[in-house]
């Protein structure tokens, strides 16, 4: 039996129990109901999160990360750029959410302007294996510059 199924199976079983405690109201003490309703949140985030975490392993075990020869177009002009596997993810992550950022790949070397409705012909990573390595906490960005877009 997976983790994330026990902690299900518990979460269950401590609100059935908060459920019957409520309907014979004599049965229980305050402290055991006001226990138990502080239990329950605690219990459901910790199902939620092995579960995203089990999903995140599983999608994850056929992702091969590679670099990625990409051309990027952004403002009417065409950007040549050969990425890592995460700076691959970190583009599609940020097509997908439709960020503007700029994407600095070297010193010396002008950033990448990505603006909304940027366009990127190449092979990038599925977007389910993004969200599970941002879910596992192995994505990190730091090559693409948040720009704040005045209104």
């Amino acid at each position: 039996m997976s983790l994330p199924l026990v902690y299900l199976v518990i979460t269950a079983l401590a609100a059935l129990l908060l459920l019957v405690l409520l309907v014979r109201g004599g049965l229980a003490r305050p402290m055991t109901v006001w226990g138990l309703t502080a239990l329950l949140p605690l219990l459901v985030a910790l199902s939620v999160a092995l579960g995203s975490q089990a999903r995140a392993e599983v999608t994850l075990k056929t992702y091969r990360p590679q670099s990625a020869a990409v051309v990027i177009t952004t403002g009417g002009q065409e950007y040549d750029a050969v990425l890592t596997a995460g700076q691959a993810a970190c583009l599609e992550r940020s097509r997908r959410l439709r960020t503007d950022a700029d994407l600095v790949l070297g010193e010396g070397r002008d950033p990448i302007p990505l603006r909304s409705g940027f366009k990127v012909t190449g092979e990038l990573p599925t977007q389910a294996q993004v969200e599970a390595l941002s879910v596992r906490g192995q994505l990190a960005c730091p090559e693409f510059r948040h720009v704040e877009q005045t209104k």
